[in-house]
């Protein structure tokens, strides 16, 4: 997949810009709050129509404007198509050539773009929320399927969720309910359980890449239950025996929405033992690994790192831009960075132009 232009209009503090780009590396390059990361949450917005800096939309909006719009051309082989992302204040318009998007998922297929921002290098460090959408996004943007499974589990624990907090509790719609969760979770804990198993294929190696020396690294998913052939009598079991505590607490404790993933960097477990650093090298790998599972080259995502040398010396910078050309485009912000045969955006001013 390739970017090759990106039209912003009220965004952020753009009132206008209109960028074309190049297969390959892309520096973003600019001082300080100049506008660079605004250009990385454009590019991540045509993916999943949301920011991964804010929940409030709103705030994406210039001042004293209405609506913000992203526009887009994306290359796939010979395919050729439009996004326009339409920003309001309490609607939000999304079209493909022209038509109206018929679900969020196609944004995905179109323009699949992998993201690594500076927060991301508390990934193993934060709640297991963190991590799990970090499986369910990889996931859904590979399978519609997945996404309607994790999309059905959630309307459905919601359900449940309200059934526990009302105040004269239906016993027997609380009981189909919960059955039709079990059913959700046994294909959902299989489908992570594949995913996580295929990463582990690659992830020593894109790490080994980064890092430039012989470090183990495994991922290991910790779900509600094992995927194995007990899985149907495991769950439904755990949800009998929380029954009680959930009634109490008026909440579902226990399902796939409380899985977690841990990285073991050298057998210990990076969370409790790893370095600033090694965190950020272990999350990199870890956001780019799902790209290696993908055979065909035109069908490869779109990579977004926003400040990711800041805290990288020398070396570590040569060996990620060594990295960089397994994948059709990379975008990067930053400060300051030379790489050979890159094109440079150069960003000032609240405006954007395209090195010559």
């Amino acid at each position: 997949m390739i970017l090759s232009e990106l039209n912003l209009h009220d965004f952020r503090n753009y009132e206008s810009l209109d960028l074309s780009f190049e297969p390959g590396t892309n520096i973003i390059v600019g001082a300080n709050a100049a506008g660079k990361s605004n250009i990385a949450e454009a590019i991540h917005f045509l993916s999943l129509a949301r920011s991964w800096r804010t929940q409030e939309e709103s705030s994406i909006i210039r001042e004293g404007a209405n609506t913000a719009l992203i526009t887009a051309r994306i290359e796939e082989g010979n395919l050729s198509r439009k996004i326009e992302i339409e920003i309001g204040r309490s609607v939000k318009r999304i079209r493909i050539n022209g038509k109206p998007a018929k679900r969020l998922s196609e944004l995905s297929k179109i323009c699949n773009v992998i993201l690594f921002a500076p927060e991301d290098v508390a990934l193993f460090s934060q709640s297991p929320g963190t991590r799990r959408d970090f499986l369910d996004i990889s996931l859904s943007k590979q399978s519609s399927d997945y996404f309607s499974l994790i999309s059905r589990y959630q309307r459905l624990l919601k359900e449940r969720n309200a059934l526990l907090k009302s105040p004269n509790i239906d016993m027997t719609l609380l009981e189909v309910v919960t059955e039709q969760l079990c059913q959700v979770a046994e294909p959902i804990v299989h489908y992570r359980t594949m995913f996580v198993s295929s990463l582990s294929t690659v992830l020593p190696e894109v790490l080994a890449q980064i890092r430039g020396d012989n470090a183990t690294a495994e991922l290991v998913y910790k779900p509600c239950a094992r995927d194995d052939g007990t899985f149907g009598v495991k769950i439904r079991s755990i949800f009998k025996e929380a029954l009680e505590g959930d009634l109490m607490r008026k909440t579902t404790g226990n399902g796939p929405h409380r899985d977690d993933l841990v990285f073991k960097l050298n057998g210990r477990d990076i969370s409790e033992y790893g370095s600033q650093g090694e965190n950020r090298m272990a999350v990199l790998a870890l956001k780019l690994s799902p790209s290696f599972l993908i055979e065909e080259v035109e069908k490869k995502p779109i990579c977004v790192l926003d400040d990711v040398t800041s805290e990288l010396d020398d070396a570590h910078i040569q060996r990620l831009a060594d990295l960089f050309r397994s994948f059709p485009q990379v975008f990067v912000t930053t400060t300051k960075l030379d790489i050979v045969d890159a094109s440079y955006i150069d960003v000032s001013s609240n405006t954007a132009t395209r090195r010559k």
